[in-house]
Parts: structure tokens; C-alpha cells; sequence
């Protein structure tokens, strides 16, 4: 038997719904995506783990939340981890238990319990980014978990088969609106669920322009050599990812391989197996005197501090790492599978490879950028611009504006005869 709960969800989403969202969004162009005066909301976030440090969808979240409650609003944080004391996030946490013998059962019902606290907290609008049959506001970050499977050629079992479900559920009838951070997410939803077309919502991912900006370029530079160990002037590359496969380490590693002779460097941040990375790069002949490795550095450094920020992922949605480069007047080098790749608007700022696995193309478009380095200075504010109109205000602003429309349509809709 459905839940009372689940059918409350399912009878306020209903295409006028979507339809008045629409209107109002269309009313408010010409307000440059900014969020009206409203009301104060009571706004619920429904994840998982409400732990901001681990990166990612739940750093956005967190982020939104807080810009929220400096607009007033009071934000629910509903999911089975909470924050831990050395990082503290924004909103009152509501603990939900997830209960089943698989992990797919306990993701059901993890799902299912939270949308539940969320009503029973009288909740006005309910954001979600993975894993749940409905949510007002739809956020995948990570863009649709099936094309994530098919590119990874791995067959859908277990609990993947039951996030596939809920992932289908969800854009095609359970979401008011599907939230896309890029455009290339946008295109894999519309591709993979075509009857979710008006729910798709494309609102691209913002920057910090201030955290991130040419200004600190000396610093950081000087801050990334001093880690390394090195102090000429040789031309910097940096490599960004914890994944560091999906981002293609060793595609760039085996790209550079035939530029041995030239002049560079390449910092690389991130990787969980740093051993084993090391350990490739020395089979292609890399020491610590040309690729230095490291868990971490500070975002600041890595997006101001080096010539050319290179990632040739295999799959990225919307990589905040080319936004911050980008902002901060680095010119970078992506695979056309990088979502944020739209924002490559002139040669100055970079150029996108394709195809992904041809090893001469990524070397090629390396010589041509080292080439470039040395024949003249970069011109860090034409990067930078690039991204100017791309401020994370002026995101956080659009997607506020999209929960007071979507609050309201809910509102209407339950006062409905």
C-alpha cells in the first residue's frame, strides 16, 4: 500500500504545478534571475549525510542552505548523518533511521522516512539531489546515475538497479522540477527520460569570483612550488580530482610522456591512491622533479597558482575546479565530456580535446598550449572574464527564486477546492 505521505507528495505534483512555475519564471526574466521579497520559508534538504566537508552535492547544499538562512528563510536538514562537530553546517539537523536486510532496501527506506519528517516538519519546499521516488526540487550534481553506470559498462544490480528506479521515478513523475548544473546534464536527461522535458530546469553551476581571483595569482603560485619543492619558472600544469581515473590522470600522464624533452611541470591534487599514481608515473619516466603528488591543497592555490589547469575526464558534469581556474584567470584544457566546458568562450581561456581517448590529440593540444606559454604573457583578466556573469550570488539568487515559485504553486494547490 502506498504511504499517506507519498500520496500527499504525488497529489501537489501535478503538470499545472509545473506549468505555474513556468509562468512565474517567465514573469521574472527580466529580474536577471534574482530571488523576490517573500515570506520566510521553512525549506527541507534531504540527504543522506549533512556533511559539508566531504565536497561535492552535500558542500552545495550546505552552501545553498546557508545562503538561505542569511535571506531568512529557516532550513531542515533531514538525512541519517549529521554534521560532526569539527564542521559545523547550516540548519537544524533532523536524524531519520533507514531500516532492510540490503542496501537497497534501506536506501527505499531512507528515502521513504525522510519525505516523511519532512511533512511532519511542515516543511514548504524539499531539495534533493540522489536517491529518493520525490522531491519537490530535484539536484543531481552528479548528473543521471544511469549514465554514470554506461559509461562505467557496468550492468545495474543490486542496489544500483534500485537507484536506477528511483532515479526514473523521480524526473519522470516524482520532481515539480529537475534542477540541471550544466547544460550537457540538461541533454542526458532529456536523452535518457524524453517525457521529463518540462521539468528539466538548466540553472549552471556559480563561482566565488572574490575566493577566486586573479589578484592572488603571485601567492598562490609561489604557495604551490614551496609545497612542491621546485623554484623556477618552468611553465606549471595542475591535474584536480579525487577520482583521478574518471578525470583521466592517465590519460594526461601518458599525453605528456612524449613532451619529456620540454620544459614543465604538473602539480596533481587530489587522487585517494596517491602510491599508486606515483608509481605510474615513474613507469613513464616522471620523477618528483617533474609531477609532484598530494592528498590536498588549498583550492585557492590550485585555481590561481599554475598556467593551465588540465582534465581530461571520462565523465564530469559540472566541475567547479574549471570555473575557480577559469575566475581565477587560468586557462584550461578539459575533454568534451566536462560540463563546464560552455564556459570556454575564446582560445585565451583554453580549448576542449575530443575525442577523450586519443593519447596524440591530448599531446598535441599540450605542445600547442605550452607553445602559447612561452610566446607571450597570458592574459589572466580576459580568462577571467569568461566567468564574471557566472557569480555564485547570482546562482544561489536563481535557485532561491525557483523554491519561493515552487512554495507558492505548492501552496496554491493545496488551498485548491
Amino acid at each position: 500500500m502506498v504511504s499517506q505521505t507519498r500520496q500527499a507528495h504525488r497529489r501537489v505534483r501535478t503538470p499545472n504545478w509545473g506549468n505555474a512555475i513556468d509562468r512565474g519564471n517567465d514573469m521574472n526574466r527580466s529580474r536577471q534571475g534574482g530571488a523576490r521579497e517573500s515570506a520566510p520559508l521553512r525549506v527541507a534538504f534531504l540527504i543522506d549525510r549533512w556533511q559539508p566537508e566531504r565536497g561535492g552535492a552535500e558542500s552545495a547544499l550546505c552552501a545553498f542552505a546557508a545562503h538561505l538562512e542569511r535571506r531568512g528563510h529557516e532550513v531542515l536538514a533531514i538525512g541519517e548523518r549529521g554534521p560532526n562537530p569539527e564542521h559545523p553546517a547550516p540548519g537544524d539537523f533532523h536524524p531519520v533511521h533507514a531500516t532492510g536486510l540490503t542496501r537497497g532496501a534501506r536506501e527505499r527506506s531512507l528515502a521513504e522516512r525522510m519525505l516523511q519528517r519532512a511533512d511532519a516538519l511542515g516543511a514548504d519546499c524539499t531539495i534533493g539531489v540522489r536517491h529518493l521516488p520525490s522531491v519537490d526540487l530535484y539536484w543531481p550534481h552528479g548528473g543521471s546515475h544511469a549514465e554514470t553506470l554506461r559509461l562505467a559498462g557496468k550492468t545495474p544490480r543490486g542496489r544500483h538497479r534500485v537507484f536506477l528506479e528511483l532515479e526514473h521515478q523521480v524526473v519522470t513523475e516524482g520532481a515539480s522540477k529537475v534542477i540541471c548544473v550544466s547544460e550537457s546534464v540538461r541533454e542526458e536527461f532529456l536523452r535518457l527520460y524524453p517525457s521529463s522535458k518540462d521539468r528539466l530546469v538548466l540553472i549552471s553551476n556559480g563561482v566565488d569570483l572574490e575566493r577566486h581571483h586573479t589578484r592572488h595569482r603571485r601567492r598562490a603560485r609561489e604557495a604551490l612550488l614551496a609545497a612542491a619543492g621546485w623554484d623556477d619558472g618552468a611553465p606549471l600544469f595542475t591535474f584536480v580530482g579525487r577520482n583521478a581515473e574518471l578525470k583521466g590522470l592517465d590519460t594526461l600522464l601518458e599525453a605528456l610522456e612524449p613532451l619529456r624533452e620540454r620544459r614543465w611541470r604538473l602539480i596533481v591534487a587530489g587522487p585517494k591512491d596517491l602510491s599508486e599514481w606515483r608509481a605510474y608515473a615513474r613507469r613513464l619516466g616522471f620523477g618528483d622533479d617533474r609531477i609532484a603528488l598530494f592528498e590536498d591543497l588549498r583550492g585557492e592555490d590550485l585555481s590561481a597558482g599554475s598556467d593551465m589547469l588540465v582534465l581530461p575526464s571520462r565523465r564530469d558534469p559540472c566541475p567547479l575546479v574549471v570555473l575557480e581556474a577559469l575566475a581565477a584567470g587560468t586557462p584550461v584544457l578539459v575533454s568534451d565530456h566536462v560540463g563546464a566546458r560552455d564556459a570556454i568562450r575564446t582560445l585565451e581561456a583554453g580549448e576542449v580535446v575530443a575525442p577523450l581517448e586519443e593519447r596524440p590529440a591530448w599531446t598535441a593540444a599540450l605542445r600547442r598550449r605550452l607553445a602559447r606559454i612561452h610566446a607571450r604573457p597570458t592574459d589572466h583578466e580576459a580568462v577571467r572574464a569568461c566567468v564574471r556573469e557566472r557569480s555564485v550570488e547570482k546562482y544561489w539568487k536563481r535557485l532561491e527564486h525557483l523554491v519561493v515559485e515552487t512554495a507558492e504553486c505548492r501552496r496554491r494547490l493545496h488551498h485548491q477546492p
